[in-house]
């Protein structure tokens, strides 16, 4: 079956007034399109519905505009009166929701894109956002900030990136704008499980795959429930962070490493360099005075000649937090 078709011209508007985007536009920028037109394209109709301000594109429904794509089975372009004419101010999606640019994915249930906010909101069981280096999902909402470069993910939330996993009841993520000449450095892309298989290519517009562009994660922080999952350890506790640049990241409140054989730390945070893969635990907060707590270590001896290979565990003095941080530099 042809799909129908509908080019929306009449949508630039106030939309117009945003920094046109420039041929090498990175991460999900719909709302940053200029004076493109917005197509819609739908398999079973397109209702138009002049006294509610509004277009209903259903079956495998589409909105396109420039690089960008918004995939639907059933699509809802909210619009209004503008001084150069109709311009669509929000897209509502549901079922099946794909949002792609060149680089990225998101995927979902339902979806709102609110361009004059420039955030898009997905719900689904989980919602997903792909970069060409890491992973994100969550049970209960995901949602995208455009200006800011920063995605909120709520419910179980989880970032996966080169092995590393942070989980999380809520997880915040930073981007920046990838760096062209990052493939010379020899960074890997995130883990191919992690990774939802690409969306066939739609009118107007292809899927999205790894490139010299796109979104790369800067900083994320995790609340509630907070798990950091390496090859070698987990760390747990009520609050986590995670540098990208300087390879740090921190997890407090009640926080807990386990490493291979069961041997572990508990304290009140933990600091963790994860490119030397060293890890240190400290009793308080960081930053924070001495609570007069010991960090306790639990450790597991090798079974070898020992009798029963009985585990043990020592208590190690704990570190003021100015102290830890002067031990190990900035994070």
């Amino acid at each position: 079956m042809k799909p129908h078709a509908l080019s929306l011209v009449l949508l630039a508007g106030a939309l117009a007034l945003l920094p046109p985007a420039t041929a090498a536009a990175q991460g999900f920028e719909m709302s940053k399109s200029g004076d493109q037109q917005i197509q819609v394209y739908a398999d079973n109709g397109i209702e138009w519905h002049s006294e509610e301000l509004r277009v209903i594109a259903r079956g495998n429904a589409h909105a396109i505009r420039g690089t960008m794509t918004v995939d639907a089975d059933v699509l809802t372009a909210h619009y209004r009166k503008g001084p150069k004419g109709d311009e669509i101010w929000r897209l509502d999606a549901d079922g099946n929701v794909v949002i792609r640019s060149p680089t990225d994915t998101a995927t979902g249930a339902k979806g709102i894109y609110d361009l004059d906010k420039a955030v898009f909101v997905l719900k689904g069981a989980p919602a997903r956002l792909v970069t060409p280096t890491e992973a994100f999902e969550a049970t209960d909402s995901l949602e995208y900030w455009e200006l800011q470069k920063m995605a909120v993910l709520r419910g179980n939330a989880i970032a996966t990136q080169e092995g590393k996993k942070l989980q999380g009841d809520v997880l915040t993520a930073h981007f920046k704008d990838k760096d062209p000449n990052a493939g010379t450095k020899g960074k890997p892309g995130a883990p191919a499980a992690a990774r939802p298989a690409a969306p066939a290519a739609k009118p107007g517009g292809g899927a999205a795959s790894d490139s010299d562009n796109g979104l790369e994660l800067k900083r994320a922080d995790a609340y509630g429930n907070v798990v950091l999952t390496t090859a070698t350890e987990t760390i747990s506790g009520d609050r986590g962070d995670y540098n990208v640049e300087t390879g740090i990241a921190t997890v407090s409140g009640s926080a807990k490493i386990v490493r291979e054989g069961s041997n572990q730390l508990e304290g009140g945070w933990a600091h963790v360099n994860l490119n030397t893969g060293v890890s240190k635990m400290f009793a308080g907060t960081p930053g924070g005075s001495d609570t007069g707590k010991r960090v306790q270590g639990y450790f597991i001896p090798r079974k070898g000649g020992d009798k029963g290979g009985a585990s043990f565990s020592a208590g190690v003095p704990g570190a003021r937090g100015s102290d830890a941080a002067n031990q190990d530099g900035n994070r």
